[in-house]
Order: C-alpha cells, then sequence, then structure tokens
C-alpha cells in the first residue's frame, strides 16, 4: 500500500468533516444518555413498586425469592434499559475515537506548518 503526503489544506478538510461528525456524535450521545437514563428509572420504579407489593404481602418469602420475583417480572424492562445502556456507550466510545482522530490530524497539521 503506498501513501502521499497531504497538504495542509486537505488535513484542515479533515478536521473541518471530522468536527462536523464531532458534533452530530455528541447530540446523538445526549439523546441516548437521556434514553437510557429513563429506561433505567423506568426499571427501577417499577422494581421497587414490585418489592414493596412482596414485601406487605402475607406470604413468607426470603429475601431471595422477593427479589428473584421482581427479576423475573421485571426482565422487560431491564432489558430495554440495558440495551439502552450499550447504544450511549457505544456513542461514547464513538466520540472518544473522533477526538483521537482530530487530535491526531492537529499533529499532523502542525507538522506540515513546520515544514514549510
Amino acid at each position: 500500500m503506498t501513501y502521499r503526503l497531504l497538504t495542509q489544506g486537505e488535513v484542515e478538510e479533515q478536521i473541518l468533516r471530522l468536527s462536523d461528525e464531532l458534533e452530530a456524535e455528541t447530540d446523538r450521545y445526549a439523546r441516548l444518555a437521556d434514553k437510557a437514563a429513563t429506561a433505567e428509572a423506568d426499571y427501577k420504579l417499577q422494581a421497587a413498586r414490585l418489592m414493596v407489593g412482596f414485601v406487605a404481602s402475607p406470604s413468607k418469602m426470603t429475601a431471595l425469592e422477593k427479589q428473584a420475583r421482581v427479576d423475573a417480572q421485571c426482565d422487560g424492562s431491564y432489558r430495554v434499559w440495558k440495551i439502552n445502556e450499550a447504544q450511549r456507550q457505544a456513542s461514547k466510545e464513538a466520540l472518544l475515537s473522533l477526538r483521537a482522530r482530530l487530535d491526531s490530524l492537529r499533529t499532523l497539521s502542525a507538522n506540515i506548518r513546520n515544514q514549510t
């Protein structure tokens, strides 16, 4: 594979393109973080309500049995929370990658300026 040297203009063009991508991914991350937080709150509220119901019931259950029943009844909301959290984390990793790529391009830009 052969490589060619980039011009200052090409590097600046890539910096602008990545800056736009970073802005878009930042907006996406904010939406995903909100969605994940809402899903987590929904799950925890559902679990708490169920636990209160089990604690108030006259039947004798151990704490582990109560928790198992809560977990079984909240499996859908737990799954939604974890999927949303995974999407938020993936977006965060994309942001870190974009920032690292921008830093590399800034270094290239500085090197090109110093050579001219």
